[in-house]
């Protein structure tokens, strides 16, 4: 019997999930194609939501499925929701939830590593915008994985930002050791 995590993932897709960059491949790397991996995270930021390409489709659909209001999202990119102050938490909580659910299911490493990001950009923003940590992981965990993500040559220059932001939150709130 395999076991669950809390969130639902097996013990090997939170790891996945917990170690992107370290020693796991990374699609930019493996194939020399950063500047695809840039691209492809870039147009995912940018697109209106009603444009439509299998990552935003599922992450709407998944979405209205949790009773998340997607409509929220309507007329925005997820780069204006993921880096606005003003969305709302229960927003972050759904692209978050949505977005590690969706990353062990493409079959696109590509996309996977794209709803990753997505995923910690939500946590990221949730800590930055509403000092609220939307997870049960530690801020060392967070801290870690921000500071993978920012290494990330593909990495959209505006998450960079928000993930180092999110970063530095996480050194001053994690416990004395």
């Amino acid at each position: 019997m395999e076991k669950k995590s809390a969130f639902g993932l097996r013990l090997d897709q939170m790891a996945s999930l917990f170690s992107m960059g370290a020693g796991d491949p990374d699609p930019s790397d493996e194939k020399g194609d950063s500047e695809r991996m840039a691209a492809l995270l870039q147009e995912h930021l940018a697109s209106a939501l009603a444009r439509r390409s299998l990552l935003l489709d599922a992450l709407l659909m998944m979405m209205g499925q949790q009773d998340y209001d997607a409509r929220l999202l309507a007329g925005k990119s997820l780069g204006e929701v993921l880096l606005s102050p003003q969305s709302d938490i229960a927003l972050l909580q759904g692209i978050k939830d949505c977005s590690k659910r969706l990353s062990g299911t493409l079959d696109s490493e590509a996309e996977a590593v794209i709803a990753k990001t997505l995923y910690f950009a939500a946590l990221a923003s949730a800590l930055v915008y509403h000092d609220r940590k939307i997870t049960q992981s530690s801020y060392e965990k967070l801290e870690e994985s921000f500071a993978l993500l920012i290494e990330k040559k593909w990495m959209a220059e505006e998450l960079k930002m928000l993930f180092s932001r999110a970063k530095h939150i996480c050194e001053g709130k994690r416990s004395p050791e």
